[in-house]
């Protein structure tokens, strides 16, 4: 028993150190001998456990998507219980991909020799676990009509692959130290430093979140107005009664101010009016009147 978990443990000793190699180096640069040695094993020992640098390679790959499989999972499950849109869960999942490629060399090496071991295996792009993931969340988004009308689910999941794809190889591209960017921007040997046009600068969230703000609009289908009366638009129904509003305001924002400042006379005060005399009665005198003697 001790012997295999020494075995084991050192068969997953060589698959990191490989992982290590094929990462920076890449798959045909990379050597039994170099990956021995990054491992601190014998390259007998190395061919014990892989026999060849192609069976390192498939090792390596394999342990690559169980770790993005996972990470993809979880991304996904992370929206569930919020009312998550497919929308949602693509943004997610690729920002997570990108947490993952710049802190696990593993699945670092596993995009990388998907790249480079494509062309002698087409297969290989199709044993992707987040490229499928994101396939099969362009199709969801098409069912719950969340595009624009004509957008295809194939080329959402191929533009998607297209910028995790970018931002994983701009995060390879190597970051001159500050006396050289020093030493060029004062016009060295080499000449002044340009910086590269349209290149986007900070971390590679920060890009990918900059990216999907410029791709999201021509993609995701625009938000309906919202109906007269519903909840969301804050709106008094036909026979609801609207808000009582403080001094000053109406329903359209605050009252106008009045035109001129000086304020309108006062009205008289008239006195009440009584009913006009009958002037037949001054004239003739009551019948019912008795005659004197």
């Amino acid at each position: 028993m001790a012997i295999q978990q020494r075995a084991e443990r050192t068969r997953q000793e060589i698959l990191s150190a490989a992982a290590r190699v094929f990462d920076r180096l890449g798959y045909e640069r990379a050597s039994l001998a170099r990956i021995a040695g990054e491992a601190r094993v014998t390259t007998g020992a190395l061919v014990f456990h892989f026999a060849t640098k192609a069976d390192l390679a498939v090792a390596v790959r394999a342990r690559a998507r169980a770790v993005t499989g996972v990470t993809v999972e979880s991304a996904c499950l992370s929206t569930e219980g919020v009312g998550g849109t497919a929308v949602d869960k693509l943004v997610i999942t690729t920002h997570a991909l990108i947490r993952l490629f710049e802190t696990d060399h593993v699945a670092r090496a596993g995009e990388r020799l998907a790249r480079e071991l494509q062309p002698a295996d087409p297969a290989l792009s199709r044993d992707c676990p987040w490229r499928r993931e994101v396939s099969r969340l362009a199709r969801y988004a098409v069912t719950e009509q969340a595009l624009r009308p004509g957008v295809d689910a194939a080329a959402v999941a191929t533009l998607i692959g297209y910028v995790v794809t970018g931002v994983e190889l701009e995060m390879r591209r190597p970051c001159p130290p500050a006396d050289a960017l020093r030493l060029l921007a004062d016009g060295g040997p080499q000449g002044p430093c340009v910086p590269e046009t349209g290149a986007l600068h900070g971390s590679a969230e920060e890009r990918l979140r900059r990216i999907w703000e410029l791709v999201l609009p021509g993609l995701v289908r625009p938000a309906a107005p919202q109906p007269y009366g519903s909840v969301h638009a804050r709106r008094p129904g036909p026979t609801s009664t609207p808000a009582p509003h403080a001094p000053g305001q109406t329903s359209c924002g605050p009252a106008p101010a009045p035109a001129s400042p000086s304020p309108s006379p006062a009205p008289r005060p008239q006195a009440p009016r009584t009913a006009a005399p009958d002037p037949r009665a001054q004239c003739q005198a009551p019948r019912s009147a008795p005659r004197r003697t």
